[in-house]
């Protein structure tokens, strides 16, 4: 996962500009005929250093705006839509030039008994639950261990360069299933409808999770456009206030991502804990890449200030060649 918390400022394109006003004026005018329609976001903005690095301005969680709603249909059935787009707050230029929409772009249909049906553009199954069973939520940012949960494996597969963006997490030109609770179980599948020219095959993917009272458990599958694949296992466990939690992966590479990570397979695990100080949170962690050695230590605490503003702050030790030392302290807010 590429981390953009060195991203450089850009200019925001005029079409991005007309179609993101488009899309606002669009929500607006049909705000009347929907059941509910609601704005919300994240902002996330850190100050951190590396060893032998400068100090910078990145983020500790990735950084949104979207409009989501729903129109109830009568029986139990609703249409619902989510519009999502990502940005830099340190700069406020968009994570993606070229995809104003990132986030995700789905309309679909809801049902209270057997679940929920999307086509657009929006995160796999496989990353969609993934964050469960890492202390930073899988943000790939300061402390998080992310890379350690899925390694060399994305699922775009495509170089950036040939689709000028990367879908680590999201498929486009996709359908999504979501299934309802069957007493604590669920699954998700989704795939790609159209194939696009640069790839190999289409992306597919499959989770199937637990969670209910102190367990939860996920087993996902994902093939992505370069017919990489991954097996991924989490698990966690709460005892009051401590939350242990662990995950394993095992991904296979091939082409040109696999002569990028230098190998054709990597083994992958994680082990982790959240402890509750009152209000406050303790986060601890360790990441290892079995195949090429690399490994991550990390430790974090937050402290909010209310239900949704906290302060944070991380210290990290890594080795990919060599050892680097890190920290970061920032501010979050959901809304």
């Amino acid at each position: 996962m590429q981390n953009l918390n060195r991203s450089s400022s850009f200019q925001l394109p005029g079409k991005a500009i007309k179609l993101g006003l488009l899309l606002l004026a669009a929500t607006a005018s049909q705000a009347h005929a929907q059941t509910s329609v609601t704005m919300y976001g994240n902002l996330d903005v850190s100050i951190g250093k590396e060893s032998g690095g400068a100090v910078i301005m990145g983020r500790g969680y990735n950084n949104w705006l979207g409009f989501k709603g729903q129109e109830d249909l009568g029986d139990g059935l609703s249409a619902i839509f989510n519009l999502q787009t990502r940005f830099i707050p340190a700069t406020g230029a968009q994570e993606r030039p070229t995809t104003f929409l990132q986030g995700e772009s789905t309309v679909g249909l809801k049902s209270n008994t057997v679940g929920s049906l999307r086509i657009g553009r929006a995160v796999t199954p496989l990353w969609n639950n993934i964050w469960l069973f890492e202390p930073w939520y899988n943000s790939g940012f300061n402390g998080s261990l992310a890379s350690y949960q899925t390694g060399s494996y994305s699922s775009d597969g495509i170089n950036d360069v040939a689709l000028g963006y990367a879908n680590f997490a999201r498929i486009s030109n996709g359908v999504f299933y979501d299934s309802p609770d069957f007493s604590g179980f669920r699954f998700a599948v989704a795939g790609e409808v159209e194939r696009n020219p640069l790839a190999k095959t289409r992306n597919v993917g499959i989770s199937l999770n637990y969670g209910k009272g102190p367990v939860g458990a996920m087993a996902s599958y994902e093939r992505n456009d370069n017919n990489d694949n991954i097996y991924f296992l989490g698990g966690s466990y709460a005892f009051g206030g401590l939350v242990i939690m662990g995950s394993y992966a095992h991904t296979k590479l091939v082409g040109v991502n696999a002569a990028a990570a230098g190998r054709s397979s990597e083994r992958l695990m994680v082990l982790a804990a959240t402890y509750a100080v009152g209000a406050d949170t303790i986060k601890a962690g360790y990441g290892r890449n079995q195949d090429s050695g690399n490994h991550k230590v990390s430790l974090g605490y937050s402290h909010p200030l209310s239900k949704r503003t906290a302060l944070y702050a991380d210290l990290y030790r890594e080795k990919i060649v060599v050892n680097t030392t890190g920290y970061a302290v920032g501010m979050s807010h959901t809304f």
